[in-house]
C-alpha cells in the first residue's frame, strides 16, 4: 500500500482523535469554570471523575447490563427490520393493500417511543416483551419505508429487458424486485439502528431490573452525574461499535455502493 493511500485511509482516525481531545479539553475547562456557578450548573464533573467511576461500572455489572441491553436489542431489531421487509415487500407490490394500509403506516410513524411505553406495559407486562415490543415497533416504522419504496423502484428499462427474455412474474420477483427491495432494506436497516438502540434506554427507563437503562436511572435517583455521564458515555460507544459492526456488514454485501476514490 502506497504512503498517499495509507495516510487517506488515516486521515480521518487522526482527525477523530484530535476531535476527542478538543472536546475533553472544552470538558475539563467548563468543570472548573462552572464548578463555582451555585444551583446545579457546577453539578459537571471532570473526565477523570467520570473515568473513575466508569472503570468501576466496567469492573462490576457493565458487561451484565450490556449483555441484557444487546439483548433486547437485537431480539427487536431483528423482528422489526423481517417484519417489515416482507409488509413492505405486499404493501409495495400489491396496489390495493398498499392504498389501504400505508396511510395508517405513515400516521403512527410519528409518534415517539416514549408514547408507546404505557400501552406496551398494558399489553406486555414489564418484562423483556414490553421492551422487545418498542424497539421492534420504532425499526419497523423506519424500515418499512425503505422495503416499500424499494419494492415499488425497478427501472423501466429492466423491466423491458427482463419481459424481453421471458422472464415470467415469478423470475421477474426473483431476479429484478427482491434484490432491490433487500438493497433498500439493508440500508434502512442502518437507519433504523440508532432509533432501536435509543428505544432500548427509554425502554429499560421505564421498568427493568437489569440493563444500561435500569442503571441509568439508579445512579440517577441517587444524584451520582460522575455515574450517570459514564454510563451515557457506555451507551454511546456501544452504539458506535454497533454502527461499525453494520458498516463493515454492508460493505461486504454491497461493495458497489462502498468504491474507494481511484488513487495515483
Amino acid at each position: 500500500m502506497s504512503g498517499h493511500r495509507l495516510a487517506a485511509r488515516a486521515a480521518p482516525w487522526v482527525l477523530g482523535c484530535l476531535g476527542i481531545a478538543a472536546a475533553l479539553a472544552l470538558w475539563t475547562l467548563l468543570s472548573h469554570v462552572l464548578a463555582g456557578g451555585g444551583g446545579v450548573i457546577n453539578r459537571l464533573p471532570t473526565p477523570w471523575t467520570v473515568a473513575r467511576e466508569l472503570v468501576k461500572y466496567a469492573s462490576g455489572e457493565l458487561g451484565r447490563d450490556l449483555l441484557f441491553s444487546l439483548r433486547v436489542f437485537v431480539v427487536g431489531w431483528l423482528i422489526g427490520a423481517v417484519s417489515a421487509t416482507l409488509i413492505g415487500l405486499l404493501l409495495g407490490r400489491v396496489r390495493l393493500l398498499g392504498e389501504v394500509f400505508l396511510p395508517i403506516v405513515e400516521a403512527i410513524r410519528p409518534v415517539s417511543s416514549i408514547a408507546w411505553v404505557p400501552l406496551s406495559i398494558v399489553w406486555f407486562g414489564f418484562g423483556l416483551t414490553s421492551k422487545v415490543f418498542l424497539v421492534a415497533l420504532a425499526v419497523f416504522l423506519v424500515v418499512i419505508v425503505y422495503a416499500v419504496d424499494g419494492s415499488r423502484r425497478v427501472p423501466a428499462d429492466l423491466a423491458r429487458t427482463a419481459t424481453m427474455l421471458g422472464m415470467n412474474r415469478r423470475q421477474r420477483f426473483a431476479s429484478l424486485i427482491l434484490p432491490g427491495t433487500l438493497s433498500e432494506v439493508l440500508i434502512g436497516s442502518r437507519v433504523a439502528l440508532m432509533a432501536g438502540w435509543g428505544t432500548v434506554i427509554v425502554a429499560e427507563l421505564v421498568a427493568a431490573d437489569s440493563g444500561l437503562g435500569a442503571h441509568l436511572i439508579a445512579v440517577e435517583q441517587s444524584y451520582n452525574v460522575p455515574a450517570v455521564i459514564a454510563t451515557m458515555l457506555c451507551f454511546g460507544f456501544s452504539g458506535f461499535l454497533l454502527n461499525a459492526a453494520f458498516s463493515f456488514a454492508e460493505r461486504r454485501a454491497m461493495p458497489w455502493r462502498h468504491v474507494d476514490d481511484p488513487q495515483p
